[in-house]
């Protein structure tokens, strides 16, 4: 017996368990034969996938991998495995994951394209003199106390986000009065009437006002999505050297789109609050490349030559990790404490006190490492910390899903967020 998710489900194949959908009624018994009608009604079911019979799961590995010259898989398994040192493959949710980067590198490298996420001249941090790492650059500074004393200077919101904020939060407000200051604001209003006729929404019919747009989205989720552009537009000056910028931002938006799709899985119906929540994870990150871009260069480096996840080098070096950056710049910002302590937590999601937000950011990153869509330094794969896996509650299925689902909305996203980079 397979599980197989539902793209890959074929007629006549017999049921080994009963069907269910998310809210556990009764759909489809054990022992019954798909038919093309089952299939084609399966996806608005919202299954992901299901127990068939006679099928192992060695035979659908081999049926995947049928097309391809077991030379090129050795190969693809070897880069996959090097992205995921830091994981334990026998975690099922990790090694489901893995099988999945190895079969997209497979199919890269026999399409005769390079592996997403292997191209050495992305990380900038390859093309820094290694002679410049040394044993001993350990400074352990205390983010509180550069703060204090403007060693680091937190970046503001802009103001027509302050402004957004004072109205949801003003019982008068109207959601007439909210559209109207977001109108305000031409360049925000096209990025996120972009947004909501976009596969993001996939909408049967044009948006072509704010006001629209807050009507059938909704006041608080549309104003989720200005702050996750206000966002993107308060870093500057980072350095180049250090860090790709378009490449970080495709990192971030495609945690964010992932983190969407997975909360949709537990029927959440504000979905926007957790792409807000991936988009900015790593923000912290860009503190540290702004103002502390020796030591920053230095944890890239360390992390490179031995070989170790970014976040334990940051840790090593400069004393401090960015996810703790991030959750203090949100609190900065007086942004709801559960988004705060999803950014400080998500490396760590159990030590968080509500543990959904948390875990599922922590597994989208994951995730988005694994593909390799862009980068905020780290060239390895995550450990998944298991608790959060249990606390997600949902079968490995999803991760195909969620992958297959997010490849048709990333790069339309990042074309909306930057729309003048190539």
């Amino acid at each position: 017996m397979a599980k197989i998710i539902v793209s890959e489900l074929e007629p006549d194949m017999v049921l080994a368990n009963d069907v269910r959908d998310r809210n556990g009624r009764f759909l489809l018994g054990k022992g019954v034969k798909l038919t093309p009608k089952h299939l084609k009604i399966m996806k608005m079911w919202g299954i992901v996938d299901i127990d068939i019979e006679g099928i192992s799961q060695t035979d659908m590995d081999r049926k995947r991998t049928a097309h391809m010259a077991p030379a090129i898989l050795d190969i693809a398994d070897k880069l996959t495995r090097k992205r995921f040192v830091h994981t334990d493959l026998r975690q099922e949710a990790i090694r489901e994951l893995f099988n999945i980067c190895a079969l997209r590198k497979a199919e890269q490298l026999t399409n005769g394209a390079r592996p997403a996420g292997t191209d050495e001249s992305r990380d900038s941090s390859a093309n820094s003199d290694q002679n410049s790492l040394t044993e001993d650059t350990a400074v352990y500074m205390d983010p509180r106390d550069l703060i204090k004393k403007n060693y680091i200077k937190l970046p503001s919101l802009s103001p027509i986000f302050n402004q957004i904020n004072e109205a949801i939060s003003n019982p008068r407000s109207s959601a007439t009065q909210v559209a109207n200051i977001i109108s305000k604001d031409s360049g925000l209003s096209a990025r996120l009437l972009k947004i909501v006729n976009s596969a993001f929404y996939n909408f049967p019919s044009k948006i072509d006002t704010i006001s629209r747009a807050v009507a059938i989205i909704g006041t608080k989720q549309l104003s989720t999505l200005a702050l996750g552009t206000c966002v993107t537009s308060s870093f500057k000056d980072i350095p180049s050297n250090i860090i790709d910028m378009r490449s970080f931002w495709e990192h971030s938006i495609a945690c964010g789109i992932i983190a969407r799709i997975i909360s949709s899985y537990k029927n959440n119906t504000n979905t926007e609050r957790f792409f807000l929540a991936g988009l900015i994870h790593d923000v912290g990150r860009l503190i540290i490349f702004k103002y502390l871009p020796a030591q920053a260069k230095e944890a890239l480096l360390r992390a490179r030559k031995t070989n170790s996840l970014l976040c334990k080098t940051e840790e090593e070096i400069i004393g401090f990790n960015h996810a703790l950056m991030g959750g203090m710049l949100l609190k900065e910002w007086k942004l709801p404490v559960i988004l705060e302590n999803t950014i400080r937590q998500h490396h760590a999601p159990k030590a968080c006190q509500t543990s959904l937000e948390p875990a599922i950011i922590h597994l989208a990153d994951i995730i988005t490492n694994a593909l390799g869509r862009g980068t905020s330094g780290e060239r390895f794969v995550p450990p998944l910390d298991v608790k959060a896996w249990e606390d997600i509650g949902l079968s490995t299925g999803i991760l195909s899903a969620t992958i297959k689902q997010a490849d048709r909305h990333i790069a339309e996203t990042v074309h909306i967020f930057f729309p003048d980079e190539q």
